[in-house]
């Protein structure tokens, strides 16, 4: 196992709204969003102006059902973690929301119907 000095882990269930304080979630539930996934972080670390590593294949300790990954991510000021996740919130609830907007505009654009007349 290597060491990750000047790194932080974060694991996509530190933002999952549907996760409980004990099954991994780290923010408050107000600031977490739904079905958080790797590539929301990676948006979210990016928009944040974070360098990061992304290590798809790792799993959760707490959660034995899948392997999500995680994202490696550099701290060169040495903020706190918790102050890290807190910048990170932001840009996942605003990637969570971009995702959600184009999964509804796909949507309706499906559901619509031509009229002839």
């Amino acid at each position: 196992m290597r060491k990750h000095d000047g790194m932080l882990i974060v694991w996509p269930a530190y933002f999952e709204k549907n996760f409980s304080r004990l099954q991994g979630r780290k923010i408050s539930n107000n600031l977490a969003a739904a079905n958080v996934t790797l590539k929301v972080l990676e948006m979210a670390a990016e928009s944040s102006g974070f360098e990061f590593e992304s290590e798809p294949d790792k799993q959760y300790p707490r959660g034995f059902s899948d392997k999500n990954g995680y994202l490696l991510v550099a701290n060169p000021e040495n903020h706190k973690k918790k102050r890290v996740l807190l910048m990170l919130a932001k840009g996942v609830r605003r990637a969570v929301a971009q995702r959600e907007s184009a999964r509804l505009a796909a949507e309706t654009k499906k559901g619509k119907k031509k009229h002839r007349k």
